[in-house]
């Protein structure tokens, strides 16, 4: 790897697997069945393709940017009002993207494995991590992806022919027994999902070459793979109803896993994907919040992230329950969301069609 800090297009393409995989995953799956029940996974392939435009448009704006920071072209594109009105809807998304996933692997690790275990040590634990990770910078992240991609991978390619028998994909008909409504209403939660690969335009100007028009569109197939495996399988091995009434259901796939008569009790591997997907997706989000606030240098760097990772260990030892929570992430966070990425990017996009200045295409991101 050349020591220039910055990292290849397959390694971003990880680090977005990995970040967009655990929300996909853990996240995402159980509010499309408590929605749209055993049509969910009509809801992901319907919703995919409004969002394969919206793929190109961020493509369009990835081009027009050239490898400058978002942030370093906003400025020059449209002044620092216009940049800070922008920015901040962006970091507010960006801090509930690592607070949402925190929350996640607390309530997921206490119920499990670790029920005797404070939930504030638990996500005290990962914080720490996650924040002296991103010290190291995106070249970190992304070797660090590149050792945790392919493990993570195998573990889930075992789990999903490992639990081939006990499938029965017949129990994803009969379609619309509920009418259409709750599909429509379930493409919100998987237009939450897609949106994420807004990242790419963050991570843009860390990647060595440009990224091209087939890269979005292999990270819309490989998101579409990643909700569609465990949200089917879920079905198929569960049934419709058993699984709405699951809070994980890809992690209780690994509990039906057995290798012949003797060996069981294999959902441990679950741990390292998890704690995987939620490693680097906290810290890219960390990462990315410290460029755009433009810190100068690494003392600011290291305090604001400590702040950053403080407030939501805070935030993660308010008085909640787990439905409060899911009642918030599907009333409040996905709808809004996907309200604010659609619209940030109707406005890169709008700014992105005006003639660039001279001072812009002399200019270099600092």
């Amino acid at each position: 790897m050349k020591a220039d800090g910055k990292i290849g297009i397959g390694q971003a393409i990880m680090v977005m697997m990995l970040s967009i995989g655990i929300t996909n995953h853990v996240t995402l799956i159980p509010l499309l069945l408590s929605k749209a029940g055993r049509d969910a996974w009509l809801s992901v392939i319907f919703g995919m393709i409004p969002f394969c435009v919206w793929a190109y448009a961020l493509y369009f704006i990835n081009s027009r940017i050239g490898q400058q920071s978002l942030s370093h072209w906003l400025l020059l594109r449209s002044g620092k009002a216009v940049r800070f009105l922008l920015l901040i809807p962006i970091m507010l998304c960006l801090y509930m993207m690592a607070l949402v996933n925190l929350v996640d692997t607390q309530t997921w690790t206490t119920v499990n494995y670790l029920p005797q275990t404070p939930e504030w040590v638990t996500a005290l634990a990962l914080m720490i991590l996650c924040v002296l990770a991103s010290y190291g910078g995106i070249a970190s992240v992304g070797i660090t992806s590149g050792i945790l991609l392919p493990i993570v991978s195998l573990l889930g390619m075992f789990v999903a022919f490992g639990n081939v028998p006990k499938k029965d994909y017949s129990q994803l008909l009969p379609l619309f027994q509920n009418g259409i409504a709750p599909t429509v209403h379930a493409m919100v939660f998987v237009g939450g999902g897609f949106t994420e690969l807004f990242l790419l335009l963050l991570l843009q100007h860390h990647v060595r070459k440009p990224l091209r028009l087939i890269h979005y569109i292999v990270m819309i197939a490989i998101t579409l793979v990643l909700t569609l495996s465990p949200l089917t399988g879920a079905i198929a091995e569960f049934g419709p109803v058993e699984s709405m009434r699951q809070r994980f259901p890809a992690f209780e796939q690994w509990r039906l896993l057995t290798i012949g008569k003797d060996i069981e009790n294999m959902e441990f591997f679950s741990i390292f994907q998890w704690l995987s997907g939620s490693f680097i997706r906290i810290t890219l989000c960390l990462l990315l919040l410290g460029e755009l606030l433009v810190l100068k240098t690494k003392k600011q760097r290291k305090y604001v992230m400590l702040a950053l990772g403080a407030s939501m260990i805070v935030l993660t030892s308010l008085p909640y329950n787990d439905m409060q929570f899911v009642t918030f992430l599907s009333k409040i966070y996905y709808p809004l969301y996907l309200l604010v990425m659609v619209a940030v990017t109707l406005v890169l996009f709008l700014l992105s069609l005006r003639k660039p200045t001279g001072l812009e295409d002399v200019s270099h991101d600092p």
